[in-house]
């Protein structure tokens, strides 16, 4: 059976769709500044081509083998839920972490296995997010927000390295877990409170 898709409100879109907008970006800050300490605790602590080789493919695994999967599954789940969940998934996966790195008990296949988990994770939340784009946002709108995230993403692809370079010389790599832990909560928040239309 086909799905069809309900029309989106011109005048009341933007305040609803940018609430989850600001929240998810929070989120994708903080995710990039972990992926990127992660990346740079690996390379400073084993010097090993292998381990980072490893640790690319470990985040390619999931969306190569589940990948075709998950569009299906999403396109017939809550796709406010899907989101909820694959943040929170990603923030208990962090605490985790944070605490084996805390109890300094942190070995190179904790790294590889929260790795898994949030690619996992996010393999779920990007396509709940691209279909509730289109749900939300008037058709006439869509290229704008489309460029808009595609800013965001060069932004903090920029802005976090950077940032995550200098807080690994001012705190603690748990510390810095933790930072992804808030901003997920805020995307998970914002969500709470907006409705996302779903296909009839």
């Amino acid at each position: 059976m086909s799905q069809t898709l309900p029309e989106v409100e011109s005048k009341n879109w933007k305040a609803s769709f940018f609430t989850v907008w600001v929240g998810q970006a929070f989120s994708l800050f903080g995710s990039t500044l972990v992926d990127f300490a992660l990346v740079w605790y690996l390379t400073k602590t084993t010097g090993s081509a292998t381990v980072l080789a490893l640790s690319t493919l470990v985040v390619l695994l999931p969306r190569i083998v589940f990948g075709p999967f998950i569009g299906a599954l999403v396109d017939r789940w809550d796709r406010r839920l899907v989101m909820i969940l694959a943040d929170s998934f990603v923030a208990m996966a962090i605490v985790a972490l944070a605490g084996i790195f805390w109890i300094d008990r942190i070995a190179v296949w904790h790294i590889y296995l929260i790795m898994f988990i949030r690619a996992l994770a996010e393999g779920f939340h990007f396509p709940a997010m691209q279909a509730s784009t289109s749900l939300m946002v008037p058709k006439e709108h869509l290229s704008r927000i489309a460029g808009l995230n595609q800013a965001l993403n060069g932004a903090m692809n920029i802005i976090a390295p950077p940032v995550g370079a200098l807080l690994m010389t001012l705190i603690p790599i748990y510390a810095i877990l933790s930072i992804d832990v808030v901003t997920a909560m805020v995307a998970v928040t914002t969500l709470f409170f907006i409705p996302i239309p779903q296909p009839v």
